[in-house]
């Protein structure tokens, strides 16, 4: 069993200037990068090279035109295949960039697309408009503010609108149309709440995110999701604390706090009722057994 190591979190501070809500970086990883989390998202594309990127728990094989990615919800780790080198670009950047059509293209209703492989020409287009980024960020010539947001909203369209042609797209993206009055309303709530449920959260702040009163949107987020808020806002939690109890050997009250519980009786109890078994339990059962 390969030995684990509590989670880096990576802030804005760290990898975005004050005055930025974006930078690309080209990388070429030799060794495995551990397990993170960010404040910020990230969009990455692979451009040559094999490897593993684990992410929540879940590995995905990574090879020319892998294109991923992530927001401050997620937490993942990259494996280069042994003897290779994993090239790739990077891009960050911090929820000031995305404004409401922006967030609406590149998270249709609440979840990211994930991971997806850009072949034959659409890599080759995907390939240069990552190049466009580095060079224009890098040079700082003569218009590049608005040539880099040019790219950068070319990249989003082309990565969701590849992301919406996947097999089993359709069950992620959900209907294009509002199906009642608030549920457009809803879905943009939704994607806040997908990526800011570690935090602390209430009905009332998300609502906010919304624009409908709280009334209003717990009877439409009921009506949209099957479920009360608390309920599904606990759900994201859950899944968030299991898979992050089998990636990391993180103390059970540290994975707690991290999923956003502040009470660990609450957290254990809400753990077991969901999966049967305590924390420590379900690591020990999840985990697959070393051999040696």
């Amino acid at each position: 069993m390969k030995e684990r190591s509590d989670p880096q979190r990576l802030t804005n501070a760290q990898y975005l200037h004050p005055s930025s809500s974006f930078a690309i970086y080209r990388q070429s990883l030799h060794d495995p990068y551990g397990l993170h989390w960010h404040e910020f998202y990230e969009l990455t594309l692979v451009v040559s090279g094999e490897g593993t990127n684990v992410v929540n728990g879940v590995p995905v094989p990574l090879g020319r035109g892998s294109l991923f990615l992530l927001t401050p919800a997620d937490f993942h780790e990259i494996y280069p295949q042994k003897g290779k080198t994993l090239e790739l670009y990077n891009v960050v950047f911090s929820e000031e960039l995305l404004d409401g059509e922006a967030r609406r293209v590149l998270f249709d209703r609440s979840r990211s697309p994930g991971s997806i492989v850009a072949g034959g020409t659409f890599y080759d287009e995907m390939a240069a408009e990552f190049r466009r980024l580095w060079e224009e960020h890098h040079a700082q010539r003569f218009g590049s503010a608005l040539m880099l947001k040019g790219t950068l909203m070319r990249i989003f369209v082309q990565y969701a609108r590849q992301a919406r042609e996947q097999p089993g797209a359709a069950h992620r993206t959900g209907p294009l149309h509002p199906e009642f009055p608030g549920q457009i309303a809803v879905n943009a709530a939704l994607t806040y709440l997908h990526h800011h449920f570690r935090e602390r959260l209430t009905l009332q702040a998300v609502a906010r995110q919304s624009g409908l009163s709280s009334h209003y949107f717990s009877e439409c987020f009921r009506k949209t999701t099957g479920m009360p808020f608390q309920n599904y806002l606990q759900g994201l939690r859950l899944r968030f604390a299991g898979s992050l109890m089998v990636a990391s050997d993180l103390p059970v009250t540290e994975v707690c706090l991290a999923s956003g519980f502040h009470s660990l009786s609450h957290f254990e109890r809400a753990f077991k009722r969901k999966f049967g078994a305590t924390p420590r339990e379900w690591r020990k059962r999840s985990r697959p057994a070393s051999g040696k």
